[in-house]
């Protein structure tokens, strides 16, 4: 030992954090040891090995383009192929007392596969009343909805569509339904929103009706194509009495296994398909497809009909060899799909070329646990593009003893460079009108991509913009592993199989979460109102493709304040109704405009559910006004279907269907009645009446006030007076003719009941009338133009807001039209009568209220099978299909929505 070193002082460790400690290291190794440098990245954890379920489900993908078993149609209904593949199930998202959306249980009526064979996939058309459920032996079966969703029939099949020899080398891997004609083809597309001051603007574009398309000529005809693994194209459409019928054509002769084809995808370009087929030796080709329909007009008595008889023209556009991922040659082939050029009118940007995309998956299976997992998805891309070839320019120089030649143009595949994601991508999906890409990952999360240049859609935080749902924050957080995940149509919701065999609901998150921040730092109340306009936006793409909406009303939070809610109703009515306002049109235009106008519904749908408070029955404001307006709306299109008719009081069989309605309709007027009443009795020198009905709405939720100002709301009061007196005679003249005791009863005691009410339909009359005269007289004495006018209908039925402009008409109404009609009118007998069972105050009672139908307004039956609206709760009776079709026109057309415009569901 050195005498020297030893007399030196020890030196003190270096602290943990000190670099020092690092150099040490290096000194004693020459390098820093395995890479523990705080530099250095992070040592990767082995990847937790995916559950059998998963792996199963890859395999699949990878075996065939028909493999799926859960799938969610636009209805609503969620449909199940059972494990062992002998049924298939339904369920649907049903909105609970506490305003959360849950998963409902399997309903008890199953689609059932015939004796030896088992289903392997399940798809639904656009609309989603049709559903193709595909057995394993290449069986295409189709089953159309019956009423209420969870409840689904066998279609009518031709005899000769029907293949009974079928063997494995028919099994489907691949299925296309045509777009249905007409109403798949006018849905419009609504551009983002923009702020400009305080408003939200967008714009409605309508589809060009001329575009070359390609479906059923037939309206509301469906057809779908079919692809075999033994190359064989089939179509299947409907023909005269919606009878299934098919025609098939092979697209190439196959000699062994090799060529058996494994995937097929279809794609629409103009007014024909694009189709895409993969094998077993991997070469992809490339057809087009066109159809010759042969429509001809037929005629019985007064109904006109197209039978077709349609031939198919298969074109052979480009093929390609061994096609693999470009830098992943282990990867399989799991999701083959033809991406449509983004619709003329929804698309700002350069023309672009249909697409076909192939998504390869890797899932190895390590034989050492402590390897790592290696799984990935790659997406490659080939567009379609034509092409002239051109002759080298030496060819030019030759002397010319005759024409040029003119090159064929020809049909190329152009490679694009991969996309890479360390995801398993279950599947793709295109959506509003081909401007988005969806890929759908088993870790349940969805991403969202530009159709035109494929990159992902991010959010960066502008508050004054309002798209898409991933540009304005919303997104899906990684879960677990899912091996089946179905999405509804605009992928604010998902449901998914869990390790347990049973399966969860997750709707779309807002990613920032919807809580205010208040730390007088942080103010997110800007990007709380773009997530709003987002879904208001979004809800209006669902209710203008007729697609069920109840999943864009499932993201909004159960604790979100009244100013947000509000805010959504309003911008779904600026967007969808430009028409708001009828105040100063003639009265018989705005009967009809009440009675047609679907969108203002679809907003008081939204309102009534998102006016009910939590975990109670009661409704504030917004919700009374919007149950009122569409039960009046209920009523007013039952009484337009049975009345209007010319002789209508001759047919005493309409007259029991329209009992309900008349009493609810009856008392609905003695309520109203009552509540003016009631308003007018607070009133006090030192309130206006402006603040004195505002504060009457905010208080105690009555509508009333605010019905009679709105010019919808006082067009349906009008009609029902008037319908009113028309069934009442229908019932006076029915009686005698009633074709059983029953109805001769039930007609006798509405008849009567109509003859008591305390407030005759005259006085009614009377004062609908003056109301909408002395509304009138303001507007035009105040000069207010249409703007002014639409905005304050907005104000009256979202807020309950009272406008300057209309206080001299609640002064007239108060002061001069009400006195009339209580003089005349039995106030004694009106403060007593009962109206509790309307629904409108829904005030909790000790006893159990009795329960009515919510469209025919009669009591249910104890022991009577129902249906559940999604979204309201409301109850129906449910009908059998043998009695349904001998019901009213306006009953028969009720069977499939409640009158929140929303699905019935069977359970």
């Amino acid at each position: 030992m050195d005498d020297a070193a030893s007399s030196d002082p020890p030196q003190a460790l270096p602290d943990a954090g000190d670099a020092a400690m690092m150099d040490s290291m290096d000194d004693l190794f020459g390098e820093a040891a395995d890479d523990l440098g705080l530099d250095a990245a992070p040592l990767p954890l082995p990847s937790a090995p995916l559950a059998p379920a998963v792996l199963s489900r890859i395999a699949d993908l990878q075996r065939s383009g028909c493999c799926t078993k859960l799938a969610w149609s636009n209805t609503g209904s969620i449909a199940q192929i059972a494990e062992d593949g002998l049924s298939i199930a339904f369920r649907t998202s049903l909105r609970q007392q506490s305003g959360v959306y849950e998963l409902s249980d399997a309903s008890k009526m199953t689609v059932d596969a015939s004796e030896g064979t088992h289903f392997v996939h399940v798809q639904f058309s656009g609309p989603g009343t049709e559903m193709a459920a595909v057995d394993d032996q290449g069986g295409v079966h189709v089953h159309s909805l019956t009423g209420a969703i969870g409840r689904m029939s066998p279609a009518m099949m031709d005899p000769g569509a029907k293949v009974y020899d079928r063997t494995d080398l028919d099994a489907v891997v691949g299925l296309h339904w045509l777009p249905l004609w007409p109403s798949e083809f006018k849905t419009p597309y609504i551009t983002s929103a923009s702020k400009s001051d305080d408003r939200w603007l967008t714009q409605m574009r309508t589809p060009e009706q001329n575009a070359p398309r390609i479906h059923h000529p037939a309206e509301n005809k469906n057809a779908l194509f079919y692809v075999t693994a033994n190359c064989r194209l089939c179509l299947l459409y409907q023909n005269e009495i919606n009878v299934w019928q098919s025609v098939s054509v092979d697209l190439e002769a196959w000699a062994s296994s090799e060529d058996l084809l494994s995937h097929a995808a279809f794609g629409a370009d103009g007014d024909r398909l694009v189709l895409a087929t993969h094998d077993n030796a991997r070469h992809m080709r490339i057809y087009s497809i066109s159809i010759n329909w042969n429509p001809s007009q037929h005629s019985k008595g007064n109904i006109h009909y197209i039978t077709v008889a349609p031939a198919l023209y298969i074109g052979h556009l480009s093929a390609l060899e061994s096609v693999a991922p470009q830098h992943a040659n282990t990867a399989r082939l799991s999701h083959l799909a033809v991406v449509p050029k983004p619709a003329r009118h929804a698309d700002d940007g350069p023309p672009s070329s249909a697409t076909v995309c192939a998504i390869f998956s890797h899932t190895p299976m390590p034989l050492d646990p402590s390897q790592s997992y290696d799984v990935f998805s790659t997406i490659a891309r080939w567009t379609i593009e034509i092409s002239t070839p051109t002759l080298h320019e030496s060819f030019t120089k030759l002397k010319q003893s005759g024409p040029i030649p003119v090159q064929a143009a020809t049909t190329v595949l152009k490679r694009q460079q991969d996309i890479m994601t360390n995801k398993l991508v279950l599947g793709m999906e295109c959506l509003c009108h081909n401007t988005m890409l969806a890929f759908t990952a088993s870790d349940c999360t969805i991403e969202f991509r530009d159709r035109t240049s494929w990159e992902v859609l991010q959010n960066f935080g502008d508050t004054a913009q309002a798209s898409n749902l991933s540009q304005c924050g919303f997104g899906y957080l990684p879960k677990e592993q899912a091996a089946h995940i179905a999405h509804n149509a605009d992928r604010s919701a998902l449901v998914m199989s869990k390790p347990d065999g049973t399966f969860g609901l997750k709707p779309i998150a807002l990613l920032a979460g919807w809580q205010p921040l208040e730390d007088g730092i942080t103010d997110n109340k800007s990007a709380l109102e773009v997530g709003v306009i987002c879904l208001a936006r979004q809800y209006a793409i669902l209710s203008a493709s007729s697609a069920s909406s109840d999943e864009a009303l499932a993201v909004l939070p159960v604790d979100l304040n009244d100013t947000l809610r509000t805010l959504f109703v309003k911008q779904f009515i600026c967007i969808m109704c430009r028409h708001a306002d009828i105040s100063m049109l003639d009265q018989q235009k705005q009967q009809r405009t009440v009675i047609g106008e679907p969108f203002l519904a679809r907003g008081m749908s939204a309102q009534m559910v998102l006016g009910a408070k939590p975990d109670t029955k009661e409704r504030t404001f917004a919700g009374r006004f919007a149950y009122c307006f569409l039960n009046l709306r209920l009523l007013g299109f039952a009484f337009a279907s049975s009345l209007s008719r010319e002789g209508a009081n001759a047919r005493p069989d309409l007259a029991p269907s329209l009992v309900g309605h008349l009493k609810w309709g009856l008392d609905f007027l003695q309520y109203m009645v009552e509540s003016v009443v009631e308003v007018k009795r607070n009133a006090s020198p030192e309130v206006s009446v402006k603040e004195l009905c505002e504060q009457t709405a905010s208080t105690t939720g009555n509508p009333i006030i605010q019905l009679l100002l709105c010019s919808f709301g006082r067009t349906l009061i009008r009609l029902q007076v008037s319908s009113l007196g028309q069934a009442i005679k229908l019932v006076g003249t029915s009686i005698p003719r009633a074709r059983t005791l029953e109805d001769r009863n039930i007609l006798t005691d509405a008849y009567n009941y109509a003859k008591s009410v305390p407030v005759h339909l005259p006085l009614v009359r009377d004062f609908v009338d003056s109301v909408d005269s002395a509304v009138r007289a303001a507007y035009t004495d105040t000069g207010s133009n249409a703007p002014r006018r639409y905005d304050n209908e907005l104000a009256i039925i979202t807020e309950g807001h009272v406008p300057d402009e209309l206080v001299p008409a609640l002064q007239t109404l108060f002061d001069s039209i009400l006195p009339k009609l209580t003089e005349s009118a039995d106030m004694g007998k009106l403060y007593f009568w009962d109206t509790t069972w309307l629904g409108i105050d829904r005030i909790p009672t000790a006893e159990d209220p009795k329960r009515y139908d919510a469209i025919r307004k009669m009591p249910l039956k104890e022991g009577t099978k129902l249906r559940i609206c999604r979204r309201c709760g409301a109850r129906m009776e449910d009908i059998a299909a043998d009695a349904v079709r001998q019901a009213p026109g306006w009953l028969y057309h009720l069977q499939r929505h409640c009158f929140c415009q929303t699905y019935w569901w069977l359970e």
